[in-house]
């Protein structure tokens, strides 16, 4: 009988095509064309492939494996058990388990490691370097109060005082879609499409992580937290397809969801685009001068103050966990070896949108 290989095809595959990888990720990170070339090529190209895969399944697949992940697990063990007890193939075995590493490896690098090293978001859309002062802050934290107010009389609100989008999940995924449509022919942006957020409705495990949404480019899914207010879905619906259209950084993807939401003609986004950016904007100003912002945030309308109530109701009864303590950790980590500054990076929104106020004032 015909013995296996030590190594199996599908091992030689997986390392050459992490290596390959690799390699466009080092080149990537040496240039911003090589970069932008890349993620708007064939990066992109991938991300919409895995994306219509996805979007064929309509339920959340990151859902399906994370909750089958214990049985996969077991199922490895019993298989490892196996191999080590027979003595046959247990090498052979190993490897093949590390070119499933290596693949996952490779396809992140595909999806998201090239786009971490594009031009700056800013850069692209010519926005002038401000300095972030306090009375800038104070001036942007009132026009976004002033809009949200405006807003909330347009808008739905249920029996609990907290807003309604009268409308399902998915209605707020397809508006965001053709949001992303008319910021992109303004900004000369590509790499847009249509796909579709998922809902993850068993949102508890998410939140006890301290995930709000997640885009899993093995799934194709934009994955968003359904423990969270309505006008925190709709937010995160547009930041999770940034993700998706290869807008990495999580500040910038912050940032092109304030712009998607803002650009939207539907009342109940813009009004989503405000407070969530009224809330980073706020919470800038409050760390410079807490009277000032206890001054502006008693204006708000009350609709929109129990909004926030609300989400901090579910970041309180999930967030200060050991879990989430340990989930922050390892995005952290995740984020500084694709070449941002860690968690940090999210406060950069707060540059990026005062910078985008001066240019429109």
């Amino acid at each position: 009988m015909r013995r296996k290989s030590l190594i199996s095809p599908f091992a030689i595959f997986s390392i050459a095509l992490f290596l390959i990888t690799e390699l466009l990720v080092f080149f990537a990170g040496c240039s911003f064309a090589v970069a932008n070339f890349l993620n708007d090529g064939i990066c992109q190209y991938f991300r919409r492939a895995m994306a219509w895969l996805g979007g064929l399944v309509p339920i959340s697949l990151y859902e399906v494996i994370m909750l089958s992940l214990p049985a996969v697990i077991v199922l490895v063990v019993i298989l490892a058990v196996r191999r080590f007890v027979l003595g046959e193939g247990r090498v052979r075995f190993i490897l093949n388990l590390a070119a499933v590493v290596l693949v996952l490896l490779a396809g992140d690098n595909f999806a998201l490691g090239i786009g971490y090293h594009t031009t700056p978001i800013d850069s692209k859309m010519g926005l002038s370097s401000v300095e972030v002062t306090e009375d800038r802050l104070a001036e942007i934290m009132i026009s976004l109060r002033d809009e949200i107010n405006s807003l909330s009389e347009e808008i739905a609100y249920t029996e609990n005082g907290v807003s309604d989008p009268e409308m399902t999940f998915r209605e707020m995924s397809d508006l965001a879609v053709e949001s992303y449509g008319k910021v992109y022919e303004s900004y000369g942006f590509s790499n847009n499409f249509y796909s579709y957020a998922k809902r993850v409705h068993f949102g508890n495990l998410m939140s006890y992580l301290g995930i709000t949404g997640i885009y899993t480019y093995y799934t194709g899914d934009a994955n968003v937290n359904s423990a969270y207010p309505d006008y925190d879905i709709a937010f995160t619906i547009a930041h999770e397809l940034a993700h998706q259209r290869g807008v990495l950084r999580e500040n910038e993807a912050n940032f092109m969801a304030y712009l998607v939401t803002s650009s939207s003609d539907n009342p109940y986004l813009r009004y989503a685009g405000a407070l969530n950016m009224y809330q980073y904007i706020g919470s800038a100003l409050y760390r410079t001068n807490k009277e000032l912002y206890g001054q502006i945030h008693s204006q708000l309308c009350e609709g929109a103050y129990r909004d926030v109530l609300a989400s901090y109701a579910v970041s309180e009864k999930y967030g200060d966990t050991f879990i989430a303590d340990i989930s922050n950790y390892i995005n952290d980590l995740f984020l500084k070896s694709n070449g941002t500054a860690g968690v940090v990076t999210y406060g950069r929104v707060v540059t990026l949108t005062v910078a985008y106020f001066e240019a429109n004032k």
